[in-house]
């Protein structure tokens, strides 16, 4: 691949914070939009590494399939296939909005990707993750309600972050939760989840931020999506478990779910 530094016409980083506010727009979910900014990111990072083109016009699908060749080099094929995606829509929209006459990534094929079922966490496994968090800190109870909530409704990473502090109806153990397209669940949870619920939001009371509307927090505010993976990850390190993310917990519970003899009707009424 011919290797120039032309920067032609109005370049990515140019076009970022619009399409941002076009995907906010469209109803694009926080993870989603996460995703597809981490992509555009990436992309940009590696044609400026390569001494390559960052103006939108002039970026070819030579260089669309040399990064994503890249990306595949230290990468699983699911992770190539989400560059992939957020490339496709970020160069529709461009078209769309009349920066570019065409997308370079016209006539390009998704990535293959082959059958890798996601690994569901055993009952050992989720005892590990949460003695990690059985003390009394602040952060110790928030994790284990977090945790808990993963482990007790299926619930995706981002809908968890979301959880604002007016969604919990303790009365009648509901959790209000807004989904992907906007779609709004009432998800019961138990006893356990009751209590330790209960036992951060107390502690939560004396947080210097407890005025947020956030229900989980961190030291500047509302935890993000983003800080829920690192908890996660943290707490998986903690217990010794390797390659623990978020999905597994929704696989363990439709898995737990259906195992106990549960439909699968009500299991995508839940989840």
């Amino acid at each position: 691949m011919a290797t120039t530094h032309t920067t032609t016409g109005i370049t990515i980083e140019d076009l970022q914070r619009s399409w941002t506010i076009s995907l906010r727009a469209g109803n694009k979910s926080p993870r989603t939009i996460e995703n597809y900014t981490e992509t555009l990111g990436q992309f940009t990072r590696f044609l400026r590494a390569n001494g390559l083109p960052t103006g939108v016009a002039a970026i070819t699908r030579e260089h669309v399939e040399t990064f994503l060749a890249k990306v595949l080099e230290t990468n699983k094929p699911s992770t190539a296939q989400t560059r992939y995606t957020g490339l496709r829509v970020f160069f529709r929209w461009a078209m769309d909005d009349g920066e570019i006459s065409e997308t370079p990534m016209r006539n390009m094929r998704p990535i293959p990707i082959p059958e890798d079922p996601v690994p569901i966490l055993t009952n050992d496994q989720q005892n590990r993750l949460l003695k990690t968090c059985s003390g009394t800190t602040f952060a110790d109870r928030r994790d284990r309600a977090i945790l808990h909530v993963l482990i007790d409704t299926g619930l995706r990473r981002g809908e968890v972050a979301g959880i604002r502090v007016h969604d919990i109806d303790w009365e009648q153990q509901i959790i209000r939760v807004l989904g992907k397209g906007g779609r709004e669940r009432h998800l019961p949870f138990g006893r356990v989840v009751t209590q330790t619920l209960d036992r951060y939001a107390r502690i939560r009371g004396t947080h210097a931020r407890a005025h947020d509307d956030g229900f989980w927090l961190g030291q500047a505010g509302a935890l993000t999506g983003q800080g829920i993976r690192q908890m996660i990850e943290r707490r998986a390190a903690q217990a010794g478990i390797e390659g623990v993310h978020a999905h597994q917990f929704r696989h363990t519970f439709a898995h737990e779910w259906l195992s106990g003899g549960g439909s699968e009707t009500d299991l995508m009424r839940l989840v």
